[in-house]
């Protein structure tokens, strides 16, 4: 018998290890992994060799019953897929349960970006030098916002990955690629005045000490409580302002294919989200025509 939770630790310490993937990320893996193991033994399988698509497809009704939206059933899938494929890399299981499975379908979801003219107001207008941690507060901020970086990327960065002569940043994504981004010169003259050490890490919980690194939720409580001084936008997060930052590119002009790289996106489908608020917006000026 091939127990199954053996094979998840094994899973997750390749996804850590080889991968190099974020806390963040290995912790939804391993919890989505969690649930699916104790589905599995409402059935009595504890067998990996013995799963098939019939117990995946069950445990997607599960789920939907359950109100699970469809967009975290295929994050789950997703999950599956990828234990699945190292289970048959290193030769544990034979055939792939999930070759017959379908992932329910998504409602299109359009992306709300944070107004520009509010990210002006709170970069011009916020007292910044008032704060404790108002300088590497601006400087996360705008680094999210002129990069378009994900939350685990920003994180990650250190000193070494700015190169001050290039006016550019090297980061580390997903699935270990590496992209050079070019930096915005409010941007560099911050890092500039930041510190003075230019080693370690770019971001600490306490600029001061510099021995903590910043965790996922800090850095979320820090960005949703400058935006909601400043904005009225339903969503306050990170992954808001790697939105704002391709939809702000996109209406000024900027080429799809470039935005593409610039996010670290695999595929254009993935950027291409962000066309669909710059044509609403093309709708509503066009209605503007004296012809309308």
């Amino acid at each position: 018998m091939i127990v199954i939770e053996n094979h998840i630790d094994d899973f997750l310490y390749y996804l850590t290890h080889n991968r190099r993937m974020s806390p963040h990320t290995c912790r939804a893996y391993e919890s989505d992994l969690t649930q699916f193991v104790v589905f599995l033994n409402t059935l009595g399988l504890k067998d990996v060799s013995l799963i098939k698509s019939i117990h995946i497809r069950s445990w997607v009704m599960d789920l939907m019953k359950a109100d699970v939206t469809a967009r975290s059933v295929n994050r789950k899938l997703s999950t599956l897929r990828a234990w699945f494929k190292f289970l048959r890399n290193q030769q544990i299981i034979t055939s792939d349960p999930m070759s017959k499975v379908i992932s329910p379908k998504t409602p299109k979801h359009l992306v709300k970006d944070i107004p520009a003219t509010d990210l002006r107001d709170m970069f011009d207008r916020f007292s910044w030098d008032e704060m404790s941690e108002g300088k590497r507060d601006k400087l996360l901020m705008l680094m999210l916002y002129t990069t378009g970086m994900r939350l685990s990327e920003l994180i990650q960065l250190k000193w070494a990955d700015v190169d001050f002569y290039r006016m550019s940043l090297r980061v580390l994504g997903k699935r270990n690629k590496v992209r050079e981004i070019p930096l915005h010169d409010e941007l560099m003259t911050l890092l500039k005045e930041f510190s003075d050490s230019k080693e370690g890490l770019i971001f600490y919980r306490d600029s001061s000490k510099m021995e903590a690194a910043m965790y996922p939720m800090m850095v979320y409580r820090i960005v949703n409580h400058y935006l909601k001084l400043f904005s009225h936008a339903s969503k306050t997060s990170p992954h808001v302002l790697r939105h704002s930052f391709a939809t702000h590119m996109l209406n000024n002009g900027a080429n799809l294919m470039a935005i593409k790289d610039l996010l670290g996106h695999a595929n254009l489908s993935a950027t291409q989200v962000y066309t669909k608020n710059s044509f609403d917006k093309l709708k509503k000026i066009h209605q503007l025509h004296p012809r309308r």
